[in-house]
């Protein structure tokens, strides 16, 4: 999985989206629950050049709100486990975004502390989502 990772996100081989996209499509966390991508702050987005969850949606035929925005580039990767929960937060609402009283449910690609996904629903639970629940490819 790490060497799949790198390739996709690193090396921006976009194809590899299509890797899991039956896997994704079947996830029974997804019955019910409208998908919503962990998004990518614009600097990463320019040097990765595509967003790597949104493709993952895409190429799975899921259907997702971008909801959220990144606010800061800050790589959460190169900072220790105190120093991630101590962070602040990482979203906020997309412009014109509308939260409504239903089930979401955040997709991610990796997870390694939990930090990200908490940071994201925090932001949509304080909107007025009914739930947020979590999905992602890989857990580190």
């Amino acid at each position: 999985m790490k060497t799949y990772l790198r390739q996709y996100k690193f090396l921006k081989d976009a194809a590899l989206a299509g890797v899991f996209s039956e896997a994704l499509r079947h996830a029974p966390i997804l019955k019910g629950r409208t998908a919503v991508p962990v998004p990518m702050h614009p600097e990463r987005l320019a040097e990765r050049t595509f967003p790597q969850v949104e493709e993952l949606l895409v190429r799975a035929g899921i259907p997702f709100v971008p909801l959220l925005e990144k606010t800061t580039a800050r790589n959460l990767g190169r900072m220790g486990r105190k120093e991630r929960m101590a962070s602040d937060l990482l979203f906020c609402l997309a412009e014109d975004a509308e939260i409504r009283r239903i089930d979401y449910v955040l997709v991610d690609d990796l997870y390694t502390t939990g930090t990200t996904l908490h940071h994201a629903a925090h932001v949509l639970k304080k909107s007025g989502a009914r739930s947020v629940a979590a999905l992602t490819l890989i857990r580190a």
